[in-house]
């Protein structure tokens, strides 16, 4: 007996390399971001900033970057799984080849 109706698909998964790229690539503009702020605090006329305050700055402008790539990845974490629920559209789909 050949069932000629039934066809398997695959589930719909986010096929997009955007999250692994942002997850990669965050600690790279992280600190760009302190090694950016330090010079910038360094150079700008008019700021005259000590050592400690040069430090503080790039902490607080890699803080910054971090923080922004992690809510980021949460809210990529939170769209691939609405994806998997079948709630929102992948941004490229795994089937389409």
């Amino acid at each position: 007996m050949s069932e000629v109706g039934t066809s398997v698909e695959e589930p719909v998964t986010e096929g997009s390399w955007m999250g692994r790229g942002v997850a990669l690539f965050t600690p790279v503009f992280a600190v760009a971001a302190g090694w950016l702020a330090g010079v910038v605090a360094q150079w700008v006329p008019g700021a005259h900033l000590d050592e400690t305050q040069v430090t503080s700055f790039m902490v607080a402008a890699t803080t910054a970057a971090l923080g922004a790539g992690w809510k980021w990845l949460q809210g990529w974490q939170q769209h691939e799984r609405l994806v998997a629920e079948g709630k929102a559209a992948p941004v490229k789909s795994t089937a389409a080849k």
